[in-house]
């Protein structure tokens, strides 16, 4: 079978993502009910380091950036970390970048639940 040549995998992913942002647009996550929910807060009622991320999405695609950076501030990290990422193999495949990553992660989950 063959792939797609990497011009189709480009328009492709761009239309995808086109088409999410129509759909976050036009359905606020807050009150949409087939958005799923964060599994990790439904079983133990803590926030995973996602939560909020659809809904401050959402936010960002009306401009309101404090409403988003309020709902999930991580956002606004792991954006720029993965255009970088995106942008340079040498940096994705880091070693120190991948550990700095699941340290920052696990950082931002701890101190989001303890200080909410």
């Amino acid at each position: 079978m063959r792939s797609l040549p990497s011009s189709a995998r480009w328009a492709t992913l761009i239309s995808v993502a086109a088409i999410g942002a129509v759909i976050l647009h036009r359905f606020d996550p807050a009150s949409a009910d087939f958005y799923p929910p964060c599994v990790f807060h439904a079983l133990t009622g803590l926030q995973c380091p996602g939560c909020g991320t659809t809904r401050a999405l959402h936010h960002l695609l009306h401009g309101d950036v404090a409403g988003a950076f309020r709902l999930n501030a991580m956002l606004f990290v792991v954006a720029p970390f993965g255009t970088l990422a995106a942008a340079s193999r040498r940096f994705a495949t880091h070693p120190v970048t991948g550990w700095a990553a699941v340290a920052v992660t696990v950082a931002w989950w701890i101190l989001r639940n303890v200080y909410a």
